[in-house]
């Protein structure tokens, strides 16, 4: 995306007879873009950036700060090894914090965005160890259904 100085300097190299070729491979961007802003600045529209449309996220940066922390509480509070939390559970304080529903993909979503990663049951290797898989099993309390989030390090 250009910013507003450049757009300026295609309508400044455009009136001084520089072909759109010239200019995109100057500033680095295609040459429709050049033509879009040559036809803006003849049009005599803004050479600005406009604020999109759309509804504003209620999560910003604090209180994805907040919700973080929240959740490494809970995280935390639960198993002190391993840091387990199925994504239903997740999606509880989400919902609790925020005030809206979200949906486990989102909420999936959220997560990754938060810095954490999901660890999914795998099928077995054939030289696992048995007596291994079980400590970890019962370490972990955790069903192959569930999905249980970690934090990356």
């Amino acid at each position: 995306m250009l910013n507003v100085q450049e757009r300026r300097l295609i309508l400044k190299l455009h009136e001084e007879g520089k072909t759109q070729e010239y200019i995109s491979g100057l500033i680095g961007c295609s040459q429709p873009t050049v033509h879009r802003w040559i036809q803006y600045g003849m049009q005599g529209r803004t050479l600005e950036t406009l604020p999109r449309s759309g509804r504003p996220t209620p999560l910003t940066k604090n209180r994805l700060g907040k919700l973080r922390c929240k959740i490494l509480e809970k995280v935390k509070a639960r198993n002190k090894n391993y840091c387990s939390v199925s994504t239903k559970e997740i999606k509880r304080i989400i919902d609790d914090e925020i005030g809206r529903v979200y949906t486990l993909r989102h909420v999936e979503r959220l997560m990754h965005k938060l810095g954490f990663s999901l660890i999914k049951p795998r099928p077995q290797h054939t030289r696992h160890d048995q007596s291994k898989v079980d400590k970890f099993r019962d370490e972990f309390k955790k069903n192959s259904h569930r999905s249980i989030w970690v934090m990356k390090s």
